[in-house]
């Protein structure tokens, strides 16, 4: 799993980001271009290991704690949806998690908190080696959430070698797993490796970044361009999709000044750098796989959680991911120490829409960019059809059911004496086989932070909300996706009957799935 990993960010989905590793699991198995998430990490995480809605398992938005409030914003995990560890190790398997949990409450994630019900070992994971929270510097984890645990407890290495955590964490990934096929090879292996990047702090060695400088000066209007261009001869969209309008309140690459415009590059050369550097991590593990004869016979997801990151805004923040930071001039004079670790940086928010090519928007917007993110499956053994390319809609809480449907797996209806709720995601092990398989689903119902969205049957009605405003006057947008892949063309004028069935369907899927009242 992908951290903050845009639609268009890797080779296969059009970028110029060198990604070898990650072209070769997608020439060997399949990438889906309507796979879709819930915008933010704790909400995609809980969907993808509960198969079920995030809203109706209490993971509305991050994993803070909200005592007294509605269920679908308690911020932890409901014990009556059990996750796929916990599923998989009552059925054999050995469970390991390494990388970014964040699943645990903002309050319970001290070494001295006694309960560990929502750490990773109370939700079926056997082995643990990472971070409770949304993010760690990549050099020097540090922090209450941010340190390196192991198991329950904090790591006796924060980071063993003093290695870049991308390294530290597919280290122990590969620890986990030989140790497994050396003690006990007859027991099968279940690993969620959820990496921190490319999250900020964007940091990397110097020389990933050095491959990026010079690329990224014709800036991000031509960048989307043809990054745009490379998704059709790719194949990844449609022929006649439409490039979304690339600015809104984002200025132009040709009205910055030269100095921003040296700065904002050498930010990008770093974010892609540091992409670079994770796909090489993922080669690392699968040439693992290789040698220990098992990559054939192994199932791998992989994806992001949601789009690119906007959150720094124009300017991008040198000094910490988060809130006010030093001037543009100040970051050219310290130009070098991007990317290091006397840096905390996120890039300037127009990269993230490069990032979300070719839709409107990034991490947070219930738009493409937000929520449309890669998904590639690979399984020698299983596909055949290598490099294939699939258009069903798929969503991020299909993929636990897909694993049962191919270990052949009920979920259970009782976990540790908790009666559990039904899975609300669906197989997409057809697709595996039959590019014109059926969608799972027709409808599809997203709630964040008071922006709302629904899919039903081809089209999507999308509702932005404006704080301190009544729902009720939230205006309402429509897009006829079966024709329209990006979201490019508003259609609520010449079918307002089509908005008005979605608008009361968004109401029905929001009370059948708790997500009400709204917050």
């Amino acid at each position: 799993l992908l951290d903050d990993v845009g639609f268009a960010d890797l080779g296969p989905y059009g970028s110029e980001i060198s990604t070898p590793s990650i072209d070769k699991l997608a020439n060997e198995g399949i990438r889906y271009n309507r796979f879709e998430t819930r915008a933010i990490c704790s909400p995609t995480r809980a969907a993808l290991l509960t198969g079920r809605n995030n809203q109706s398992v209490g993971m509305m938005d991050l994993a803070r704690a909200n005592p007294g409030g509605p269920a679908h914003t308690q911020g932890y995990i409901n014990p009556a949806a059990g996750t796929i560890a916990q599923i998989l190790q009552a059925n054999g398997y050995r469970t390991s998690v390494v990388g970014k949990w964040h699943l645990t409450p903002n309050t319970e994630q001290e070494d001295s908190f006694t309960s560990r019900e929502n750490w990773p070992s109370g939700k079926g994971f056997q082995n643990f080696y990472g971070w409770l929270s949304g993010w760690t510097d990549q050099y020097n984890p540090s922090g209450t959430g941010r340190e390196m645990m192991e198991g329950d407890h904090l790591a006796n290495e924060t980071n063993p070698g003093g290695n870049h955590v991308s390294e530290a964490i597919v280290d122990r990934a590969i620890d986990y797993l030989r140790e497994g096929f050396e003690n006990a090879p007859e027991q099968p292996e279940f690993l969620y490796l959820a990496f921190g990047a490319a999250h900020a702090p964007i940091q990397v060695p110097q020389s990933y970044i050095d491959t990026y400088i010079g690329v990224y000066e014709k800036g991000w209007d031509k960048l989307r361009e043809e990054r745009f261009v490379r998704q059709k001869q790719l194949g990844i969209i449609p022929m006649n999709a439409v490039l979304t309008e690339g600015h809104e309140d984002d200025p132009t690459w040709k009205d910055l000044t030269p100095v921003e415009q040296t700065v904002y590059a050498r930010f990008m050369a770093t974010y892609a750098g540091f992409i670079e550097h994770t796909d090489e991590q993922i080669g690392r593990l699968v040439e693992f796989l290789k040698e220990a004869g098992q990559y054939d016979n192994t199932l791998i997801f992989l994806m992001s959680d949601n789009g690119a990151a906007p959150e720094a805004g124009v300017d991008g923040n040198f000094t910490r991911p988060y809130g006010r930071d030093i001037s543009v001039e100040e970051m050219l004079y310290r130009l070098e120490d991007l990317g290091t670790e006397r840096s905390s940086a996120l890039y300037q928010r127009p990269w993230a829409r490069v990032g979300g090519t070719p839709f409107k928007k990034y991490k947070l917007w219930p738009f493409g960019g937000g929520v449309r993110d890669p998904l590639i499956i690979t399984w020698p053994d299983e596909i055949s059809d290598k490099g294939g390319i699939r258009t069903q809609f798929v969503e991020v809480m299909d993929i636990t059911p897909t694993v049962l449907d191919i270990l052949d797996i009920e979920a259970p209806d009782e976990i540790s004496g908790v009666e559990q709720m039904e899975l609300h995601g669906a197989s997409i092990l057809r697709t595996f086989k039959d590019p014109e398989a059926p969608d799972p689903r027709s409808t599809q119902f997203f709630c964040m932070r008071g922006n709302r969205a629904i899919y039903h049957k081809g089209w999507k009605a999308v509702a932005i909300h404006k704080r301190g405003t009544d729902f009720e006057s939230d205006p309402w947008e429509l897009y006829h996706t079966e024709q329209d892949f990006s979201e490019a063309i508003e259609v609520s004028e010449k079918y307002p009957d089509k908005l008005k069935e979605l608008k009361e369907l968004w109401w029905s899927e929001a009370e059948k799935y708790g997500s009400l009242p709204l917050e």
